[in-house]
Parts: C-alpha cells; structure tokens; sequence
C-alpha cells in the first residue's frame, strides 16, 4: 500500500501504454486524460488512484495523476493546468459539489469531457457521475445495527463532512432507516470532516458523556479512534462476546477488514471501489468517442438514474462480516 500511496502522489506524469480495454490485441496511444482526486490521505483514495491508473492503461491511455488534499481551490487549479496541457478528458473526484461546478463548465467549454467519479458534483455538462450508492450504504449499516441491538438504545452516527454529497447520502441513508425501522432508538449526529483527529475529539466526547450502545462511521478515519475510546472504556468486545458495542464503518479498507477478522468491527460497508474506476473510465472513453449516455439499466447491472438533473450510476456497496472478509473481490484484499 505504501508504493501505492507514493505512486498516486507524483503530479503530473505519464504511464506505460497498456492494451485497449476492449480488445487486448490492439494497443495504442490514444493520447493524455487526467484524474484530479480528492485527497491521498487513506488506503482508499490511494488504491482508487492506482485503479484509475490501470483503467485508463487499459483503454490505451496516459493517465496524469492529481490529488487535491481535500482543498477545493487547489482542486479547481489542478483542472486547469491539466486542460491547459491539452488531456482530452477528465475524471474528477470533487471536494466541494457547488464549487467544482463551475471548473467543470470551463473544462467543457475548452473540449475536455469531464465525468465525476466517487463523489459528486451539484450540476454542470457532465455526461453522467459514477459513485457508491450512499445511501443505500448508510442503510445497510443502520439495519446491521440497529438488529444487534434489539431495536432500542442511542446510537453514535459519525457523518463526515455535511458540504459533500456522499456524507449527506451515508446520514440521510442511515438515519431515514433508523426512523423509519427503529423508532425507538436515539440517533446523536456529529460531522468529523474526514478527520481522524476530529473524529477522536467527537468520540471521546459523545462516548463519555452519554450512554451508547452502537456506532457507526460513514468512513474509515474514525475506525482507530472509535475503538480507542471503547478500549480504555473497557468495552471493546468482540461480535461474539457480552458486551460487543456494534460499530460499522464505510470503506472496506485493510484496517477494517482487519478489524472485521479479529472480532471486533461487527461490519465493514466496502464501496466498490475498483468498478467505480473501470466504469468511470469506461463513460468517459465512451463520451469521448461520441456517444450520449442515457438513463435506464446498464450492462453491469444498475440503472443510470436522474438525480438532481444529472444522469448518476450508483453501484451497490457490499457489507463485509466474518462469513466473508476473505472474499478476493474486496479491493482491499487484492494482492
């Protein structure tokens, strides 16, 4: 994981050509497209950075590799110095939905195709956006709890940061679930922005001064400081002991699969995060090459649906326990 985290951080440059993805016989050049992501601070990012990398190998490309450190500005810059260097399109994990807007529109205006990939953009010309469903993913984690305990009790929902749109999908999905199955359990909502250290701060506070009986994270930073806290609390318990505090975390990162194998994380909600990248890729060969993407069911199984005026292909997350963290397509236990 650590080459991949160095290999993701380079600016800027060119890969070695790989066959085109749909016929492994005829490789060529077909020329610069550009990934400008969110950030490089987790195994996910980093791994999805190196999944971009190689899907756009395969459909014959050079891929330039950005990350933005979670700064919508940077982001914005990044964008137009790769559309000033002549990429022929972009994938674009957007930090801020409103902001990136905006940056898209110029993009177009100048001929580069754009498709966002993992998180989302509030609008602009974009054939359609590629994601987790989120929502659905919050769900799933709201049901895994709130049957393990009982349907009664106050449950820790970590949100993430409230600007992004897969934060927003991760609390509304989990706390439309809790109200609507589990009435009778209380739900305390606190952002962490994507940070561990704040995330360790809202846990040791919420933890210690109110009673909880489950917690759930929208992403892998809280998974150390969450079971930190229940640790020095006496209450880290694994799935099969007395006393196990549920807790869930989106991700699906090593960490949490490990955690998963010892007992003590009841469930990991791993994105797919390699079909997110070979799709992304793959919309944006296809805009590329001329054709006009459309709402109804796709080749992979989903539905292309409008969400909010722009057309979203939303895969569904896998939730991770004992009886299958060693299943290989888990991005996290590629070799």
């Amino acid at each position: 994981m650590k080459s991949a985290v160095k290999k993701a951080a380079l600016l800027f440059f060119s890969v070695a050509l790989a066959p085109a993805f749909t016929d492994p016989t005829s490789a060529q050049d077909k020329g610069d497209i550009g990934f400008v992501g969110f950030a490089l601070n987790t195994s996910f990012l980093s791994t999805f950075a190196t999944e971009i990398e190689e899907a756009g190998n395969a459909a014959g490309f050079n891929v330039r590799l950005t990350q933005s450190d979670g700064d919508a500005t940077k982001q914005a810059n990044q964008v137009n110095i790769l559309v000033a260097s002549g990429v022929k399109g972009l994938l674009i994990d957007p930090v801020d939905a409103q902001a990136i807007v905006p940056v898209i529109e110029r993009a177009v205006a100048q001929g580069v195709q754009v498709v966002p990939v993992d998180g989302s953009a509030a609008g602009g010309p974009i054939p359609v956006q590629v994601a987790t469903d989120n929502y659905g993913a919050g769900a799933m984690a709201c049901k895994i709890i709130g049957d393990r305990i009982g349907g009664k009790g106050t449950v820790l929902n970590l949100q993430g940061a409230l600007d992004n749109i897969a934060a927003q999908g991760r609390t509304g999905g989990f706390t439309d679930c809790m109200a609507k199955n589990y009435p009778s359990i209380k739900v305390v909502s606190k952002p962490f922005n994507w940070s561990s250290e704040l995330c360790a701060q809202v846990a040791q506070t919420q933890m210690t001064t109110t009673q909880i009986d489950g917690v759930y994270s929208a992403a892998a930073q809280c998974l150390t400081p969450v079971e930190t806290v229940l640790k020095k609390q006496g209450r880290l318990k694994k799935v099969n002991e007395d006393g196990h505090v549920p807790f869930v975390v989106i991700d699906g990162t090593p960490d949490e699969l490990n955690s998963v194998r010892e007992g003590y994380l009841t469930a990991s909600i791993a994105q797919p995060l390699r079909d997110i990248a070979r799709f992304g890729v793959d919309y944006l060969v296809r805009t590329l090459n001329g054709e006009k993407i459309k709402a109804g069911p796709t080749d992979h199984g989903t539905q292309i649906v409008e969400i909010d005026g722009t057309l979203r292909d939303l895969l569904p997350p896998v939730a991770v326990t004992l009886k299958n963290v060693n299943d290989p397509s888990l991005w996290a236990n590629r070799k």
